[in-house]
């Protein structure tokens, strides 16, 4: 099978120690003879020893003598708060948003995406920490405002609303009254949505609530120019770590346009994720911010996606039809994220869930994936299976 596999390492936030290179080294020689890799991501912790060479140097060299990219994995805008100050979100009705921190490492407090001192300490942590090791590429995440799942509901969700941002909605004349009305009028479905047409694009009963999303992906797009161009100047490859389609919009991602930044992008598909950016995560999180009783709010936003609602876990043959439908729309590569760690009450991963997940990719012919999101908390298990599937003598394809 013609299979390309991109390889995701943790090694902690901003504020946490560095894994040990020997472990590091130890995972990717369990794998790498077995597996198609042709890039490994990994980030984001600062290294901590200062006094011998860095994880991420050896990391370096190791994978140069592979022939594989080495991509740093940095996170946009949240966490830059942990090593930086940063100005935070402001709601429609004028309040600051609140840290918001999750359980697994990661902090989940989102700073205003359209205020250059905000940009300019993603560059700053990048020289500070980063510069001087030889990265073949950067992979740029938390590029969006929070959902639903950040703590804050639509409180999150429908802002920046800070005086800065105030500035760009009235050059745009967009009219932020206009948007209170939508959200306190009733509505038949979650938000007023109508239609779902696939790759992120939606329909609204109130155009207040349609040209609000617009302008949230337009804001970040613009500060992604200008984040890429820092990077490309200094000859790096780029990766883009985003929502599934279905969800990018609530989030301020325009996916097409965003795919004309980037080498590739990675829709984080996780379907049995029960954190950030995992689907029935995320997809509670909203319905539970929507007015009205939870069976019929559910029934209704289901119909209007095309999921089943009687599935356990969350509908793989959606899944797959939103990845195509991705592919098919994206300037870049599309590499499907799928889970193979194994964390707690948070990501319940077995090989028989991956590998129903992979063969239905391969059916549908999508062949490259990002093996995700952690290869270091991936069970020797789910690595065996993975290698039984699309390794160099893998069975499926």
């Amino acid at each position: 099978m013609d299979c390309e596999l991109i390889l995701q390492i943790f090694t902690g936030g901003f504020s946490g120690d560095t894994v040990s290179y020997e472990a590091v080294e130890k995972k990717l020689l369990s794998v790498l003879p077995d597996l198609p890799v042709r890039k490994v991501i990994m980030g984001w912790a600062p290294d901590v020893i200062r006094s011998h060479r860095s994880v991420y140097e050896k990391t370096a060299a190791f994978l140069a003598k592979r022939n594989i990219e080495f991509f740093l994995w940095f996170p946009v805008f949240s966490e830059t708060g942990v090593a930086r100050d940063q100005s935070p979100l402001v709601d429609l009705y004028g309040r600051r948003l609140e840290n918001s921190r999750d359980q697994a490492g990661e902090d989940f407090a989102f700073c205003c995406p359209n205020d250059p001192r905000n940009i300019e300490n993603i560059f700053d942590i990048f020289e500070r920490e980063f510069s001087s090791i030889p990265f073949t590429g950067i992979f740029l995440d938390k590029i969006r405002y929070p959902s639903f799942a950040q703590g804050h509901g639509q409180r999150g969700v429908f802002s920046c609303f800070c005086p800065r941002c105030q500035a760009k909605y009235e050059r745009e004349n967009f009219d932020p009254r206009q948007l209170q009305k939508a959200l306190s009028r009733p509505v038949s479905s979650p938000f007023g949505i109508t239609a779902y047409r696939g790759s992120g694009v939606y329909t609204f009963e109130d155009p207040a609530v349609s040209e609000f999303f617009s302008l949230k992906a337009a804001f970040i797009f613009q500060s992604m120019q200008q984040i890429c161009q820092y990077f490309r100047e200094k000859g790096f490859k780029i990766g883009f770590d985003v929502f599934a389609p279905f969800l990018s919009p609530f989030v301020g991602q325009d996916l097409a346009s965003l795919s004309r930044l980037c080498d590739f992008m990675k829709p984080m598909m996780y379907r049995i994720t029960q954190a950030p950016a995992g689907l029935p995560f995320e997809l509670e999180a909203l319905l539970a911010e929507t007015d009205g009783e939870y069976a019929i709010k559910k029934q209704i936003f289901y119909e209007l996606l095309g999921l089943d609602p009687h599935k356990n876990m969350f509908d793989l043959a959606f899944t797959v039809k939103e990845t195509s439908g991705f592919i098919s729309s994206s300037a870049c590569p599309v590499y499907p994220g799928v889970e193979i760690n194994r964390k707690k009450n948070m990501a319940e991963v077995y090989p028989d869930y991956i590998e129903e997940t992979l063969r239905a990719y391969t059916a549908a012919g999508i062949n490259n994936f990002v093996l995700s999101w952690d290869l270091l908390s991936a069970p020797e298990e789910n690595l065996d299976r993975i290698c039984e599937l699309v390794g160099n003598r893998g069975t499926i394809g």
